[in-house]
């Protein structure tokens, strides 16, 4: 065996020249020609120990710029200080680690650029004796949008190896639904909701008190954040209450309620009748009136 490799690398390095002397760039035949060498591989060296394992708790979820703990532990409770720990995203992570510790030591020469600085090792539970007991979590801190995945908590020594995966998503609660209204011509309204900085897509539901409303339809848009807006319409009698909620699976929704009764002043496609733009002006006439009372006011405190 290669000095400095453990046994994962060893066979990875072989299954890896092996499929380099073939020399073919055919994907078809990489794939069978990787399933014949991996099986010439003998067994007692790609196999998974029975008595070396580890143990996860997934899904875990977690607020955006929250710190998030990925539980991995050793299963026996034996210590970890001597063992090397890798943790990797997805499924080829694995020579660009989010962490590695070998050697007593974090080893940063290949880690993935997007971690430096934000990963150490942390407890699943207060009351863990870290490394000592065979804690090997992944302490993740100022999580973002794009750390959501399926990270691998691989642990080995000189003989033998064992990994389990733990399921991270990164969340983000976006704001208020805003609900609008215009009234159409057969004096229905049509009602709009809309609400935007969620991650991952938000949930949203129209009711009128009593029952579920179904919505003309529901369309989601995906910034460049990647953070998503929804946006929500459906078509109501004049005289009705609405709400529309949107929210995250197993969190509390966020809600806006109207309640719709016909008025002259309320927007119309068509325009608004002559008692609506009555209306409008007594309320302009009334909005510049405060402002003009307010800027004299400040205006006033200022020269003082």
């Amino acid at each position: 065996m290669r000095p400095g490799l453990n046994p994962v690398e060893h066979v990875r390095k072989e299954l890896k020249d092996a499929i380099w002397k073939r020399k073919t760039t055919n994907l078809r035949r990489l794939e069978q020609f990787a399933n014949e060498d991996w099986n010439k591989i003998p067994a007692e060296r790609n196999r998974i120990s029975d008595t070396f394992t580890v143990s996860v708790r997934s899904p875990i979820t977690v607020q955006r710029g929250q710190t998030a703990i990925l539980p991995c532990w050793r299963s026996s409770s034996q210590s970890a200080e001597d063992l090397e720990v890798r943790w990797y995203l997805g499924g080829d992570g694995f020579d660009t680690p989010v962490m590695l510790y070998k050697g007593k030591a974090f080893d940063q020469t290949s880690q993935k650029a997007s971690y430096a600085g934000r990963v150490s090792f942390g407890l699943k539970e207060g009351t863990s004796g870290g490394l000592k007991s065979g804690d090997v979590s992944l302490k993740l801190e100022n999580a973002m949008i794009e750390d959501t995945g399926t990270y691998t908590c691989f642990l080995s020594s000189s003989e033998e190896y064992a990994s389990a995966a733990v399921s991270l998503t990164v969340t983000e609660t976006g704001r208020h639904p805003l609900l609008s209204a215009v009234i159409k011509d057969d004096n229905n309204v049509n009602i709009s909701c809309e609400s935007e900085g969620w991650y991952p897509k938000p949930e949203l539901h129209w009711s009128d008190g009593k029952k579920a409303l179904t919505p003309g339809v529901v369309v989601f848009d995906k910034t460049s954040e990647g953070l998503y807006s929804v946006h929500s319409w459906l078509l109501l009698p004049s005289l009705s209450e609405v709400s529309c909620s949107v929210g995250l699976p197993n969190e509390m929704p966020k809600e806006a309620r109207m309640h719709i009764k016909h008025s002259p002043c309320v927007q119309e496609e068509s325009g608004c009748s002559p008692a609506g733009w009555v209306a409008f002006g007594m309320l302009l006439a009334a909005v510049l009136a405060a402002g003009g009372a307010l800027y004299f006011r400040n205006k006033g405190t200022c020269l003082i």
